[in-house]
């Protein structure tokens, strides 16, 4: 940590700064006349404009603030962390939510050495019993639980504080008819795109969809800051649906993907529900397409074939109309996964089993797909072509993972004592 510091020092030696509303300002004029020159770390302009250098990372801030009280005061100033989170944008993977069929969801923290113990993050517990609060999403800092049966109600959840908004479902939903449901929550306060530091307090906007008789998909909107729902908005498809892939947020619309029948587009701003057809050549299958988000923001789909993805995007022609194209860009995992994952022994249940490998979650912000194999679970940089093993094991795991990303600050008002400190 010093030696991180005394680095950042050392790329401010040529120049003065001073810090007014934590707005960085060069001191332009070299013949002012100026007292003696503070020691490097007695200067809290100075200080301030290294402490903010930090990595974002989960321990940097606790970490930083056990070397003085002056320091955790800094560290712990709502003025000096919402310049933080600014200077720092993309808030860190902290880990992921493992959503099993019939299992507890359990929270996947990332490797050391921003370690965060699992139970930090539990997900809230239901009141009745055989109750349980299925996860279904994480955006902006919040995630989103449904329980359909006995509850009928949605949790607007932020993991790291613990506190919740709870909602009633919509009065026109009819649970007996339902044969499958998923929900998205973003935050409405776009300031400074999302890092402001408080989605839990801002108005949010949430969406449930949910599908009748495995055919006929319905939409509503609530929003928090009217306290009400939206109409119920359906539309008729004639295919049938057999399950619900997690929603992305592409521009100002959330999209699911319909096995069988292609991606269910909900509009935020008209409320309209629509569906669009995948490519032809696609399979809709279980684990080996996912929707994402592309470096144009626009909706795009990853395609997964035994050790290769391609990947698609909705373009408009020279007509004005939006159609799939399929991009230049191709990865093919083989190169990408460790030598090992490559040996005798993964050829050979290769050749026993065609589901090699399949995707398990996507990070929109991040542009990162949760790949599951028999060696464990890997993250995917589609920017990057890069893979990371975040998970080591034996088996292919049947989860689906909600990656939870957010800036730790004492502002939150979360102790950091549940930090390991000594890693």
């Amino acid at each position: 940590m010093i030696l991180f510091l005394y680095l950042c020092f050392r790329n401010f030696r040529s120049a003065r700064f001073r810090f007014r509303g934590f707005q960085l300002i060069h001191c332009m004029s070299s013949t002012d006349s100026t007292p003696s020159p503070l020691a490097p770390l007695d200067d809290e302009d100075l200080l301030q404009e290294i402490l903010l250098r930090l990595p974002a990372q989960p321990s940097s801030l606790p970490r930083a603030s056990l070397v003085s009280p002056r320091w955790r005061r800094i560290l712990s100033d709502p003025k000096f962390l919402a310049c933080f989170r600014r200077h720092h944008k993309k808030p860190p993977l902290l880990g992921f939510f493992a959503e099993e069929w019939g299992m507890p969801t359990v929270f996947k923290p990332v490797d050391p050495p921003y370690h965060i113990p699992a139970e930090r993050f539990s997900v809230p517990k239901p009141s009745k019993p055989y109750a349980s609060w299925d996860l279904l999403g994480c955006r902006h800092g919040l995630a989103v639980l449904v329980n359909m049966w006995q509850h009928r109600q949605i949790i607007v959840w932020d993991p790291l504080s613990g506190q919740q908004h709870r909602v009633n479902f919509p009065s026109g939903l009819h649970k007996n008819e339902v044969a499958f449901w998923h929900a998205s929550v973003m935050c409405a306060d776009d300031q400074d795109g999302h890092v402001h530091g408080d989605c839990f307090s801002s108005p949010f906007k949430l969406v449930l969809i949910w599908v009748v008789r495995h055919k006929q998909p319905f939409a509503c909107l609530y929003e928090s800051a009217s306290g009400g729902w939206g109409e119920i908005v359906f539309t008729d498809i004639t295919d049938r649906i057999y399950f619900i892939s997690p929603g992305v947020l592409v521009g100002n619309e959330l999209c699911w993907l319909l096995s069988g029948v292609g991606v269910l587009v909900f509009g935020l701003a008209d409320q309209n529900l629509r569906v669009i057809k995948t490519p032809s050549c696609i399979t809709l299958s279980f684990g080996s397409v996912q929707l994402i988000r592309t470096k144009d923001s626009r909706l795009g789909l990853a395609y997964l074939s035994e050790l290769t993805i391609q990947l698609w995007e909705q373009k408009p022609d020279y007509d004005g109309v939006v159609r799939w194209v399929l991009l230049h860009t191709t990865i093919q995992l083989e190169d990408l996964f460790p030598q090992m994952f490559m040996d005798e022994e993964s050829v050979r249940i290769k050749g026993y089993n065609d589901k090699y490998v399949k995707i398990n979650g996507y990070d929109e912000n991040t542009n990162v797909i949760v790949l599951s194999t028999i060696r464990g679970d890997f993250t995917l940089e589609v920017d990057m072509m890069e893979i990371k093993h975040i998970i080591k094991r034996n088996f292919k795991s049947s989860n689906i993972y909600y990656p939870y990303a957010n800036f730790y600050t004492a502002a939150k008002g979360v102790g950091w004592k549940w930090l390991d400190l000594e890693l």
